[in-house]
């Protein structure tokens, strides 16, 4: 398994120091606009092989990514924490769509995966100018938003997130939609719980929206999470498992990108479930969809 890297920023350089940690792969390759981070990143990374599964850890640019299995871009000007992510589109649009073309032409058979946002419009355009099928153009989507809405929702209630069964879809944006009705404990709903608020449930959904904001604003930029998020993708393809994750892929019946709990393994995105929703939430997420669409639109 080679997984290649376009981009060795903080996201770029955790996402392959946590693949190599979780021996995702026989060969990493992290390239950057700036060689020199790139090859520090994986010297970095290489230097600790002695505690890991064994990997060759390379730098390189983007011809020494041919014949990827998998290439993540991650390249791109992060957002700062008082502006939205689409303002990254006009700044990112260009420069994604160039590396896109060029990393797909030495690995062809690839599966490419996003993470530059805005992520569902650099998904979107992605498929757009890859050529490549859909299941094989996938975007982290709301799986970060996800972790996060467990996380908060295992603190409120002091329980294990890993226990939790819910899911954010939508945008990977303002306008994302945290599932309320859908959310069990090993399956039991959460209503059963003993102590349990909406009006809590509620506070956690404003955290989630407001969660990436916040790490920016005390640290500069968000990086274990989206890390984490990230290989959790890597890891459903890698080992073929068909886990569900709400990734951000083409979807026809949409005619965009969107993130829906989808079977993600081997073959990239498989078939996306039809996970019950509130006429409420349904209506949430046609109004995501189409702020995604007027976003693409801009693209045009």
């Amino acid at each position: 398994m080679k997984i290649s890297f376009i981009g060795s920023g903080k996201v770029g350089a955790a996402v392959a120091y946590t693949a190599s940690l979780k021996g995702l792969a026989q060969e990493i390759v992290l390239t950057d606009a700036f060689s020199d981070k790139a090859r520090g990143e994986a010297l970095d990374i290489l230097q600790g092989q002695a505690f890991a599964p064994q990997a060759q850890v390379k730098y390189g640019d983007i011809k020494d990514t041919a014949g990827s299995d998998i290439i993540v871009i991650t390249a791109g000007i992060p957002r700062k924490a008082d502006e939205p992510r689409v303002l990254l589109l006009s700044r990112n649009a260009g420069l994604i769509a160039s590396l896109v073309k060029e990393a797909v032409s030495y690995s062809p058979n690839c599966i490419l995966f996003m993470v530059t946002n805005p992520l569902d419009v650099m998904t979107q355009l992605a498929y757009q100018v890859s050529g490549l099928p859909a299941n094989r153009v996938i975007g982290m989507g709301t799986v970060l938003d996800t972790a996060r809405y467990r996380s908060y929702l295992a603190e409120q209630f002091g329980i294990d997130a890993r226990d939790i069964d819910a899911y954010v879809v939508g945008e990977h944006g303002e306008t994302m939609v945290p599932l309320v009705s859908q959310i069990t404990i090993k399956g039991i709903p959460l209503t059963e719980l003993p102590g349990y608020e909406t009006a809590a449930v509620e506070r956690v959904c404003d955290e989630v929206r407001m969660a990436s904001g916040q790490v920016i604003a005390l640290k500069g930029g968000t990086v274990f999470a989206p890390a984490a998020s990230a290989c959790a993708v890597l890891e459903a393809i890698v080992k073929d498992s068909n886990q569900i994750l709400p990734v951000c892929t083409y979807n026809s019946e949409y005619g965009v990108a969107v993130s829906l709990p989808t079977l993600v393994g081997r073959n990239g995105a498989g078939p996306v479930l039809n996970l019950p929703m509130t006429d409420g939430e349904r209506a949430a997420l046609e109004k995501s969809v189409a702020n995604i669409k007027a976003f693409v639109a801009e693209l045009q």
